[in-house]
């Protein structure tokens, strides 16, 4: 509770210093993750729940999500819509009241963090401040860098030189030796020559 307090009064006296019209309001709830849960820094987590400006009737459509522990950190929330927000307070300005953040991996140390819901308009910023606490255990993990290697110097292309194909001489025609025909000649016939009688 001493905790609480305190945080809430150095987060006024920051804000008063840096001349930020800043109003605290009750108009928020954090659904997930349940209070006091607690969370490892190496993987990523989502906050949700919904908020909105009462005074105004409104949602304004700024809105983050501010983790105060030993460092502070606001990351800016996504507008969701909450139609059982409407219904329940009876306020159609309450329509996009849901918010939704994921924080990244490795973003906090380990330690407890005291979360706050933060609206911004152009005239104020409406904190909502909650008797909320979230405990981030482990060490961050450090990523590095990735090492980019020179790209390797590539020689240019030698042009392959393919020999021509020859095309292959047209083979001979080999020559059929003729051998000439010889037509049959007609065969002569032979006349006797006629027998003189030796009766006379």
């Amino acid at each position: 509770m001493k905790l609480l307090i305190g945080l809430t009064a150095s987060l006024l006296l920051s804000a008063c210093g840096s001349g930020e019209s800043v109003q605290m309001v009750e108009s928020c709830f954090i659904d997930a993750p349940v209070n006091n849960t607690k969370l490892p820094t190496s993987q990523d987590f989502k906050i949700s729940g919904w908020a909105y400006d009462k005074q105004a009737s409104s949602s304004p459509e700024q809105v983050s999500v501010q983790l105060n522990g030993k460092e502070s950190k606001t990351f800016v929330a996504t507008r969701v819509k909450r139609p059982d927000v409407v219904k329940a307070f009876n306020t159609p300005g309450a329509e996009m009241s849901g918010y939704d953040v994921t924080i990244p991996a490795n973003s906090l140390d380990a330690g407890q963090y005291q979360v706050a819901i933060m609206q911004t308009t152009p005239e104020r910023t409406l904190k909502c401040l909650k008797d909320y606490m979230l405990t981030v255990t482990g060490e961050r993990v450090t990523v590095p860098a990735p090492v980019v290697l020179p790209a390797p110097t590539v020689a240019p292309a030698q042009p392959v030189v393919v020999p021509a194909k020859v095309a292959p001489a047209p083979a001979k025609t080999a020559e059929i030796n003729k051998v000439p025909v010889k037509k049959p000649q007609a065969r002569k016939k032979k006349t006797k020559a006629p027998v003189e009688s030796s009766v006379k």
